[in-house]
């Protein structure tokens, strides 16, 4: 199979129950076959059953039936018979993660409208016309800001299909990866067998330029750490571009070939902070909106953060406890820490089953000794918002030059510097690791 080919003129209902409809006669194209995954991991489409029906007289018999609906419920196709469980099962394999290829979207994508449109349009997208492909962008921002899923949305998106027709490549490699794996995964995506058995990774890549000198794809390289890593997946040709997605600022200045190439996701504003909190959590934000309002500002527009704090009230709230108390825990940030992130969350395999402080602690773990205590006095020491200038910075470290430090801590994407202002920002969740890290020595 080829990696996620678009066909530009499917985005309809219509255009979805024709091609069902040749599934079910057999009578598929493998392209068909693309359109209908791209269907199912973006969650466009889903197969609901309708119970059962009695047909015929004194013979009568029940059949199971159901329906193909569409994002907004809406009935694309009934199906009944025999046709209801193949359906099932065609969907089933569909939603089944494909080497090399986008993931599923998470259950919860918001308040990135204005993203969407920013990366679109330096990938080309959007206009009657494809506009000018920025063939390398970064983007990069805090821990759980959303970058990964924000690259998903893009990779399930009609108007990105149809600008890379021949698809979208992924891969996530996280601080340690298999790199001679990864690679194999986008060479079986795009037809090439053996790559493992390549004498070298540079030959692999080699291979897997080859294939796609006249293709015209985006290839999204997620959670990179290391510019060398991200180097062999460079393989793209003329006509491709090329996503990455990072959170330390370093190593985006570095990859980028300026600093028009990097693209700061930004974190939701309160109103979307609320809407998503609201999702997870209805009926603790429709009794408690004053105190939920204060939490999602507190959590500065995080939504790892606020995805973890909204399961959390939602289930305080199931048991039938008040949550009062939890919502001004949560304001801490302290009780976000021991939790694990969405079950759902898009990232390298195996984060899920990690804690948010462990997430965290990726980053700071890479700092050197005296760096890693700096962050960690910034805990005690941070008001709210936690946003210090150079003679704070130099109170808290002295005797230390605070330059140096602040450059180490920009760079990890541990501090932000608020450039109109000459300070520098910790985020809140940030201020509760550090002063977990105090707590640990």
């Amino acid at each position: 199979m080829t990696a996620s080919p678009a066909t530009p003129s499917r985005n309809s209902d219509a255009a979805l129950r024709a091609t069902i409809e040749r599934w079910l006669a057999s009578t598929a194209s493998a392209d068909d076959e693309a359109f209908l995954r791209r269907v199912v991991l973006a969650g466009r489409a889903s197969v609901q059953d309708a119970g059962s029906v009695s047909i015929g007289g004194d013979n009568a018999s029940a059949i199971n039936t159901g329906t193909i609906i569409n994002a907004s419920g809406d009935v694309v196709i009934s199906l009944s018979g025999a046709e209801l469980p193949k359906l099932k099962a065609l969907w089933q394999m569909l939603a089944e993660p494909q080497p090399g290829l986008a993931p599923p979207l998470p259950q919860l994508f918001l308040g990135r409208e204005q993203a969407m449109r920013d990366l679109k349009a330096r990938l080309g997208v959007g206009g009657e016309q494809p506009g000018t492909v920025q063939v390398m962008t970064a983007v990069r921002g805090w821990p759980g800001v959303g970058k990964t899923s924000t690259a998903a949305a893009l990779a399930h998106d009609d108007e990105v299909n149809r600008t890379f027709p021949d698809g979208v490549l992924w891969t996530s490699l996280g601080a340690h990866p298999n790199l001679s794996s990864e690679l194999d995964k986008w060479g079986r995506a795009l037809g090439i067998p053996d790559l493992l058995q390549a004498p070298s990774l540079d030959e692999a890549a080699a291979r897997l330029r080859a294939r796609l000198r006249d293709k015209r794809m985006l290839l999204i390289i997620d959670d990179v750490w290391d510019a060398e890593h991200m180097r062999h997946f460079a393989v793209g040709g003329a006509r491709c571009a090329m996503l990455v997605t990072t959170r330390e600022n370093a190593l985006a200045q570095r990859i980028a070939p300026g600093p028009d190439h990097i693209y700061r996701l930004q974190e939701l504003t309160d109103a979307d902070a609320l809407d998503l909190l609201s999702r997870l959590a209805p009926t603790v934000v429709a009794a408690n909106r004053a105190s939920c309002i204060a939490l999602v500002q507190v959590l500065e527009g995080l939504p790892l953060a606020i995805q973890v704090a909204g399961r959390m009230l939602h289930t305080e709230a199931a048991y039938g406890f008040g949550v009062d108390e939890l919502l001004k825990e949560l304001q801490s940030g302290v009780k976000l820490l021991s939790e694990r992130p969405p079950s759902d969350r898009i990232g390298v395999e195996g984060e899920s089953s990690m804690s948010i402080s462990v997430l965290l602690k990726k980053s700071t773990d890479r700092l050197d000794a005296d760096t890693f205590e700096c962050f960690a006095f910034l805990g005690p020491f941070a008001p709210k918002p936690a946003t210090f200038d150079l003679d704070a910075l130099a109170f808290v470290w002295q005797p230390r030059d605070p330059k140096p430090v602040v450059r180490a801590l920009v760079d990890r994407g541990l501090l932000e510097p608020i450039l109109s202002s000459g300070r520098f920002w910790l985020h809140s969740l940030l201020v509760a690791h550090a002063n977990s890290l105090l707590d640990e020595e």
